[in-house]
């Protein structure tokens, strides 16, 4: 029983490990594409208004350059929330007891 625990513990702690990794991944492309962007925010801009006549296509070029921008942010923030901040006992509890579940059948 105590080998299980310890083998439990260190899958959950594996687990934990892997999603801040993943974080980090996600937030390590949010800035080199945020960086990109801000670079040649100017380039790009001038690409389409060298192409594009119509002054509100560009305009919503434009707009959706920096909401798209700005819903990755919120999602990155949501994404480090999730990883760091508020951990849920409920979900925690749930799998372990799932786990025994089907480790009691799975003797019988």
């Amino acid at each position: 029983m105590e080998n299980y625990i310890e083998n439990t513990a260190y899958k959950k702690a594996a687990n934990n490990v892997k999603k801040i990794k993943n974080f980090y991944n996600h937030l390590q492309l949010f800035v080199i594409v945020m960086f990109v962007v801000v670079l040649f925010y100017g380039t790009i801009i001038t690409f389409f208004e060298a192409r594009i006549s119509n002054l509100n296509s560009l305009k919503w070029i434009k707009a959706n350059i920096w909401i798209n921008a700005l819903l990755w942010f919120f999602g990155l923030i949501i994404h480090g929330i999730y990883v760091f901040k508020f951990k849920t006992d409920f979900m925690d509890k749930w799998e372990q007891k799932k786990v025994e579940e089907i480790m009691k059948k799975n003797k019988k």
